[in-house]
């Protein structure tokens, strides 16, 4: 049962992940799109050619500074997904170790009351054959 639970873990990992990818995807998409937006309408706008170079390198420095923004946000939540990550993986490696060292144990203990019942089946024969 615990297995199948890390299974289906395992897969709502990997649909989030999935979810990820989409929606990093989807943000690019809109990034270039208003990007290309932001330079069509200022290249396209009636003003002076200073005017424009100036609205031109004023939204390069924002954009650029945008991106470095996100880029550390980005990077902290890949930090810290990592963190996780390694978190889960050491839970389940002790969960497994202790389910396997549990069912050890407990064939062992099978094992010796197996033992001792027969031990016991066999004294009592001995002692109905002493008898007779």
């Amino acid at each position: 049962m615990k297995i199948r639970e890390m299974l289906e873990k395992k897969m709502l990992e990997r649909q989030k992940k999935h979810r990820a990818k989409m929606v990093k995807k989807i943000t690019v998409g809109a990034f270039a799109g208003i990007v290309t937006g932001v330079v069509g309408g200022v290249l396209l706008a009636p003003k002076a050619g200073k005017e424009t170079r100036d609205d031109i390198a004023k939204t390069a420095k924002e954009l650029g500074e945008n991106a470095i923004s996100k880029t550390t946000d980005i990077k902290e939540n890949l930090d810290n997904k990592v963190v996780e990550t390694k978190n889960n993986v050491v839970s389940a490696k002790e969960k497994i170790a202790k389910y396997l060292s549990d069912k050890k144990a407990e064939k062992n203990n099978s094992e010796a009351k197996s033992v001792i019942d027969e031990k016991n089946e066999v004294e009592v024969i001995g002692k109905t054959k002493t008898e007779e």
